[in-house]
């Protein structure tokens, strides 16, 4: 399993995008059912019967009465109201798009965490190794103390070197630990999960108006204990074997902008002023931005809808009476009746009028809630990006200054007790240091990585490719400078199309 197929897997296999699909069909339904008019209300009566007998005959007002009354709503409430629900319902796809950008990043920063625990396994474990060359080596130095008499080991510096080395097997069984627990956290999102009643969720995924819901759940339909059951999440020896590399970034992005000034740089494209304009740029095609400017959209049909409160309400209703013969049974004419009935907006006033405040309000505190989402968002990229800026500085000085002054003197010290006329203790010491550093320069590069795919998920566009197996292990992983997909000529990169207005 590679980074992609988690990520593929994770992204099918999530409820919450299904339960999404669901709640869109149902806004859609409910848009159908709101322009929809009332059923029309039969009624029946008895009419003008006499008390002192009852009979139908008797009088010749007493009537047989039936009805029908149907009802209008007020002025476009219905198309009004089907518009709104679509526009809710049209957010849905963009809150799955968003939803799906969040298990990218969320598989993403999990494989990460994977990759460096496996990573700092091997180079401890490599690190291990090379103590107990080093182990051997001073064995056979104190072994010749009693053979010609000299030598600079004692028998304390070896026990002290067997005590780095189990301290070592510690520190990777602590690692171990740290691998299983992130595992255990991808299994979370790649786990199988199979239902007994699994194709019942799916019976009403499309339906049409005419469809006909008398049918109720099956009576074997529970949900006991056994309802859901899922598979054993076991993670392939191989899985984040590779380091994931990640589509390349902006350039206004992770610039460097900490000597810039807004007033030097105002015209400048990459400065300041244009980098946060380019950067408004991508936030606003973001889908969480979008459809939060969806749900403003189907506040405007709010108001609309409030409006339609000062229309009048109409209502039209036909009845037929029917007479009963008189005693002499002579015929007596039956009647036909019509009318219109609307309501008076004597009284309401002041509720139309509140509503409609109540519905402008509501517009205007989303509005305010797309700008402060903006801002928050522009602030999390703001800092991401200055992460990314200070990661890289500080990956080249281990790279350049660090790790280059810790090689150089394990080599000295392992070549001076080769030559029994070193230390152990500082040849172990600077072995362990060495240690640290590599572990710190993992460190600081899966930082940045996981930083960079923070970055990506607030771009239009994700990629995730993978590291050659030799640029991925630990030995390569000391000379790899930077993130190849800095400079990769097959990645895009947008920011040409973006300062120029164009959406990339």
């Amino acid at each position: 399993m590679t980074l992609i197929d988690a990520i593929s897997r994770a992204q099918q296999q999530d409820p919450w995008l299904s339960g999404s699909q669901q709640k869109e069909r149902a806004l859609q339904a409910r848009g159908v059912a709101g322009d929809t008019l009332d059923n029309p209300e039969l009624s029946f009566g008895l009419l003008n019967l006499p008390s002192d007998g009852f009979a139908l005959d008797q009088e010749p007002m007493t009537q047989f009465k039936v009805g029908i009354k149907q009802t209008f709503t007020r002025g476009d409430s219905r198309s009004i109201t089907r518009q709104r629900f679509n526009q809710l319902a049209a957010a849905q796809p963009l809150m799955r798009d968003d939803r799906r950008k969040q298990i990218t990043q969320t598989i993403t920063l999990l494989w990460l965490d994977l990759y460096y625990a496996k990573q700092s396994i091997a180079l401890a474990t490599q690190q291990s190794d090379v103590l107990q060359q080093l182990i051997d080596i001073a064995q056979r130095n104190y072994a010749s103390v009693y053979a010609n008499g000299s030598g600079q080991i004692t028998q304390n510096d070896v026990l002290n070197a067997q005590l780095d080395k189990a301290t070592l097997g510690d520190r990777i069984a602590e690692l171990n630990v740290s691998k299983r627990t992130i595992e255990a956290k991808l299994c979370q999102w790649l786990v199988n999960e199979r239902s007994s009643h699994a194709g019942l969720s799916n019976q009403y995924a499309s339906v049409n108006a005419s469809d006909s819901f008398s049918e109720t759940l099956p009576q074997d339909f529970t949900f006991g204990k056994h309802e859901l059951e899922f598979d054993n999440c076991e993670l392939a020896s191989d899985a984040a074997g590779e380091q994931p590399e990640i589509a390349s970034l902006p350039d206004f992005i992770i610039l460097d902008t900490q000597h810039m000034t807004a007033q030097s740089n105002t015209a400048d494209k990459q400065g300041p002023l244009g980098r946060r304009n380019a950067m408004l740029a991508l936030l606003v095609e973001h889908p969480r931005i979008q459809a939060l400017k969806q749900n403003i959209t189907a506040s405007d049909s709010d108001v609309k809808l409030a409006k339609t409160q000062y229309d009048p309400k109409w209502a039209v209703n036909a009845s037929y009476a029917q007479r009963q013969d008189d005693a002499q049974n002579s015929s007596r004419a039956d009647f036909w009746s019509l009318g219109v009935s609307v309501d008076l907006p004597l009284f309401s006033d002041q509720k139309q009028d509140s509503l409609v405040a109540a519905a402008h309000h509501q517009k205007e505190a989303l509005r305010t809630d797309y700008r402060l989402l903006i801002r928050q968002m522009m602030a999390q990229l703001d800092v991401l990006s200055a992460q990314f800026v200070e990661y890289a500085k500080r990956i080249r000085h281990y790279e350049q200054i660090i790790l280059p002054n810790v090689v150089e003197q394990k080599e000295v010290s392992t070549a001076n007790l080769s030559h029994d006329y070193g230390s152990l203790h500082a040849a172990v010491e600077v072995s362990i240091t060495e240690l640290d550093a590599k572990l710190a320069l993992l460190k600081l590069r899966i930082e940045q990585q996981k930083i960079h795919a923070k970055i990506n998920y607030f771009l239009p566009h994700q990629d995730v490719r993978l590291l050659s197996a030799d640029d991925a292990s630990p030995v390569a992983q000391q000379s790899h400078k930077q993130s190849a997909s800095d400079n990769s000529p097959s990645s895009v990169n947008p920011s040409s199309a973006i300062l120029s207005g164009v959406r990339p």
